[in-house]
C-alpha cells in the first residue's frame, strides 16, 4: 500500500517539477542546466523496494561516501553551543528545512520565557531555499546562507543564484565583516555535530519509526545541553 502511494504521488510531483522549470526558465535569458526529471517509469513499481526494518526511513546521500538508509537530523543553537530546536525528517536535502526549523528555535525560546529575538540566521548552503529566505526577513530576521561554495570550481547543476536575495547575500559575503560573520557559523553548529558523532560516539538510532526516533534525537539534544550546562559551572551544580 506504502509503495502504491508513493507511485500515485509521483506523477503529479514529475508534472509540478517540470511546471515550476517551465516558469523559472520563462524570464529571458535563463536556461536550467542538467537534464529535465524523467517521468516514473510504467515497471516502477515492481523494481521498487521498501525498508522492512524501519519504513519510514529514506535513502540519505553523504558526501564523499555510499548512501545511507536513515532520517536527516536538523538542529538550531546559539552561539554557545546550547541547541534550541532539534527535529528529525525525511527529506533528502535541506533545502526545505530553514524556516520550520527557524519556526522550531522561535517557538521553543518562547516556551522558555526568554524574550530576547533571534538576530542572524547563519545557515549551510544546502539550506538555500529563496522564498523562505524572503519569509524569513519579512520577520525582521537576518539571513546568510551562501548561493555558492567557495570551494567549487565548476558550476552548479542547478544554480541557486537567483533574485534579490541572492545579490544581498553575495554583496555582503563579499565584505570582510560578511565573512567574519559568516564563519562563526563553523563555530557555533559544526562542533556540536562532531561532539555528537565522533566524542560522545552516537552515529545511529537505536529506535525505529519516524516518531519514536525524532524522541531519541531531542533526547540527544537535551543531554547535550546538560552536558554543556554542566561544564559550565560544575561547583555551582555540585553545591
Amino acid at each position: 500500500r506504502w509503495l502504491r502511494a508513493r507511485r500515485a504521488a509521483a506523477k503529479p510531483a514529475h508534472g509540478a517539477n517540470l511546471a515550476w522549470r517551465a516558469k523559472w526558465e520563462q524570464e529571458p535569458g535563463r536556461k536550467l542546466a542538467g537534464r529535465k526529471p524523467t517521468a516514473p517509469a510504467a515497471d516502477a513499481l515492481e523494481r521498487r523496494q521498501i525498508n522492512v526494518t524501519d519504513p519510514d526511513t529514506r535513502l540519505m546521500k553523504r558526501a564523499g561516501g555510499r548512501s545511507v538508509q536513515g532520517y536527516n537530523a536538523q538542529i538550531v543553537t546559539s552561539p554557545e553551543q546550547v541547541i534550541i530546536a532539534a527535529e528529525l525528517c525525511q527529506a533528502a536535502n535541506d533545502s526545505s528545512q530553514l524556516e520550520p526549523m527557524i519556526d522550531h528555535a522561535t517557538t521553543a525560546l518562547r516556551e522558555a520565557g526568554i524574550e530576547q529575538p533571534i538576530g542572524t540566521v547563519l545557515a549551510d548552503g544546502g539550506y538555500w531555499n529563496s522564498p523562505q529566505i524572503t519569509a524569513i526577513r519579512d520577520r525582521g530576521l537576518d539571513v546568510l546562507v551562501p548561493t555558492k561554495s567557495a570551494t567549487r570550481t565548476a558550476p552548479r547543476t542547478l544554480s541557486a543564484r537567483q533574485g534579490d536575495e541572492a545579490r544581498r547575500i553575495e554583496a555582503v559575503l563579499e565584505t570582510d565583516a560578511g565573512r567574519a560573520l559568516y564563519r562563526r557559523r563553523q563555530q557555533i553548529v559544526a562542533p556540536v555535530f562532531a561532539h555528537t558523532k565522533f566524542l560522545r560516539g552516537i552515529t545511529r538510532f537505536q529506535r525505529r519509526r519516524l516518531a519514536a526516533c525524532r524522541a531519541e534525537w531531542r533526547l540527544i539534544a537535551a543531554t547535550h545541553n546538560l552536558l554543556k550546562l554542566y561544564r559550565h559551572a560544575p561547583g555551582a551544580l555540585a553545591a
